[in-house]
């Protein structure tokens, strides 16, 4: 992080971790874009200052991961996956504008989820190791 000059005329740009009261300045860009803001309390960014003012920035979310779903053989076609499901979303009932994510890599698993009314996103999914 820091600064550095900007290829574009060269003024001085500040690359840093968002302030608290910052995070005003990107409810107007994700309002004009059409996306939905992020929490602050389960996110951070880094953002890119200038003397405009916000130049760019970019946003890390925490998200849940539910998975993976194992059920013995011998419990198996038994609807199991329901039962567990419910009490696996029951934990989410206090929490509001959050949610979990699942991930398929059998048609089993995509007839689950389609089951338990997920949503299929339209977006391929990345990972970078750190």
């Amino acid at each position: 992080l820091g600064r550095w000059n900007h290829h574009h005329g060269g003024e001085l740009m500040e690359i840093r971790t968002i302030k608290p009261s910052e995070w005003e300045l990107l409810r107007s860009v994700f309002e004009a874009e059409g996306g939905p803001m992020p929490d602050p309390s389960r996110s951070t960014a880094v953002v890119a200052i200038d003397e405009k003012g916000l130049a760019g920035f970019w946003t890390v979310q925490r998200m849940w991961w539910a998975g993976p779903l194992w059920i013995r053989p011998d419990c198996r076609r038994t609807g199991l996956w329901r039962r567990l499901h419910a009490a696996l979303h029951a934990l989410f009932s206090p929490a509001r504008d959050t949610g979990y994510y699942s991930f398929s890599d059998t048609e089993r698993m995509e007839y689950v989820f389609k089951q338990l009314g997920y949503v299929e996103l339209p977006h391929k999914v990345w990972k970078r190791e750190v």
